[in-house]
């Protein structure tokens, strides 16, 4: 009776078992050596596919500042899943928030927020 129950709980409790059954984290691989302060560069941004999103924008922002980037990077689907953003251009050194917005098959869209220091 007491392993019936155990069984019942963990069939209706997703969190018991051993098995993460949730996506990978969205990364971003920046260019050796961080992203440049001042200068165009270029990422990636990996693990969007495994959300079953696509990524519609990305922007970034210093929030002490109150201001954000100069720059409209473009995206491009690259044929191994990941997303390649151009143009983006970090002008200052500082506390940056990189914004990656993804659109899921329902429509919504929702916008994951990504820290990064870039220093002189």
């Amino acid at each position: 009776m007491l392993l019936r129950t155990l069984l019942l709980i963990c069939l209706a409790v997703p969190a018991c078992g051993t098995a993460d059954n949730s996506p990978p984290p969205i990364k971003l691989e920046y260019p050796a050596g961080g992203p440049p302060l001042n200068e165009h560069f270029s990422f990636y941004v990996l693990n969007v596919d495994k959300q079953d999103a696509t990524l519609v924008d990305v922007d970034a922002d210093m929030p002490a500042h109150k201001h954000g980037i100069l720059t409209d990077p473009s995206i491009e689907l690259q044929e191994d899943g990941r997303y390649r953003v151009d143009g983006m251009l970090l002008h200052m050194p500082g506390d940056w928030e990189i914004y990656l917005d993804l659109q899921y098959a329902n429509g919504a869209v929702h916008r994951q927020t990504i820290p990064l220091i870039l220093e002189h």
